[in-house]
């Protein structure tokens, strides 16, 4: 059997054809593995922004905490000073008392 012209065409044309599709499927394959890549670069990027959030509110809850704890004392030392005050209000009416009783 000899082989033509003809036939050698054919076959240079599969041969096309199939590099075409291969070339196609490399492209599909390349085209989800640059978006797997660049996808898991963003979650990466997203996932250091969130952890920088989440220590930013953590540091914010500490300093708020150290200053509830500040304003905790502030009431405590006022709560002191009316109960002193207080003190000082009955002593100057038991010597008011006195006075007045010390001079009938």
């Amino acid at each position: 059997m000899a082989i033509g012209l003809g036939d050698i065409y054919e076959k240079l044309e599969e041969l096309v054809t199939i590099m075409d599709r291969v070339r196609e499927n490399t492209e599909n394959i390349a085209t989800p593995e640059e978006k797997v890549d660049t996808g898991f670069k963003n979650m990466t990027e997203e996932v250091r922004g969130l952890k920088d959030e989440f220590r930013a509110f953590r540091e914010e809850s500490r300093l708020s905490d150290s200053e509830l704890r500040g304003d905790i004392k502030a009431i405590l030392n006022r709560l002191d000073v009316k109960e002193e005050l207080s003190a000082l209000k009955i002593q100057l009416a038991e010597h008011i008392a006195a006075c007045e009783k010390a001079k009938t």
